[in-house]
């Protein structure tokens, strides 16, 4: 295949709030096999300038920092960041990174070329943990409001959406679908978002022959009834936006019981 026959150009867009650590061990990967693509670091924490903390001396990559000034959570900060990536790069993909990610090769060049080949406008490699077992290369979104992970890189199971934690997509497309939904805050935004693309006709998948290692919970552990809540209440937001009436009607029984165990974690998570 000729790589070169189709547009690459690609923005790699990364939010970041405590995980100074984990941020740096990433732009050292991506001086290494993407040191030919923009960066832009979206800056949720407002006591902390990247600008003192990082030495950028040695990345050879173009770095962009937009300091939020605040936490603006998961979703803002991704569009923020395609927002300012446009105004100044203009890429054909926008690759959302987590700051907790490690990989080996660069995984977007074999994810771009089948995005070409089958006509994608989204893309992800498989996820793997820290100890070698497969996090996820996609997922089912049950009818009563839950998610069951495809761990079985060579299942051929139809898959509702990917993750956000190495996520490859188009430019045009992300801005068509209008980004994340900002309500969401954290967590599930990437879910809703794939379930408009579904909806909208787009066609997106995972790229089974390339990985990324992630560490998980790298931020998420220090606010557990944050995320509880978060958890609650999105999945609500996702119903109300993505099911039919009917679709309502007929699962509100299984609906009402896991939105129950929902309200229970949270409430475990204030407790203890």
């Amino acid at each position: 295949m000729n790589t070169k026959s189709y547009p690459r150009k690609k923005t790699f867009i990364i939010p970041t709030l405590t995980n100074t650590q984990g941020l740096l061990k990433v732009l050292g990967l991506l001086n290494k096999f993407n040191e030919n693509d923009s960066v832009l670091i979206v800056n949720n924490n407002k006591k902390v300038k990247l600008e003192e903390t990082i030495s950028f001396k040695e990345i050879k990559n173009k770095i962009i920092i937009l300091n939020q000034l605040k936490n603006t959570g998961f979703a803002k900060a991704c569009n923020d960041g395609a927002k300012k990536a446009r105004e100044i790069f203009n890429p054909n993909y926008f690759v959302f990174l987590n700051d907790d990610v490690s990989f080996r090769s660069n995984f977007t060049k074999d994810c771009l070329e089948e995005i070409h080949t089958k006509k994608w406008i989204s893309a992800s490699p498989v996820l793997i943990r820290t100890n070698n077992e497969v996090e996820n290369c996609g997922y089912k979104v049950l009818p009563y409001g839950k998610i069951r992970l495809i761990t079985n890189p060579q299942s051929n199971e139809k898959i509702d959406g990917l993750s956000a934690t190495a996520l490859i997509f188009s430019s045009t497309a992300f801005f068509k679908l209008k980004g994340y939904d900002e309500r969401f805050f954290a967590y599930l935004e990437d879910v809703d978002l794939f379930l408009r693309a579904k909806k909208a006709g787009m066609k997106f998948g995972v790229c089974k022959n390339t990985k990324v290692y992630h560490k998980g919970q790298t931020t998420s552990s220090k606010m557990s009834v944050r995320k509880a809540f978060l958890d609650f209440k999105n999945w609500i937001l996702i119903i109300s936006k993505n099911w039919s009436r009917e679709e309502l009607k007929k699962n509100l029984p299984e609906i009402i019981i896991e939105r129950g165990r929902n309200l229970w974690g949270l409430i475990k998570a204030l407790t203890s």
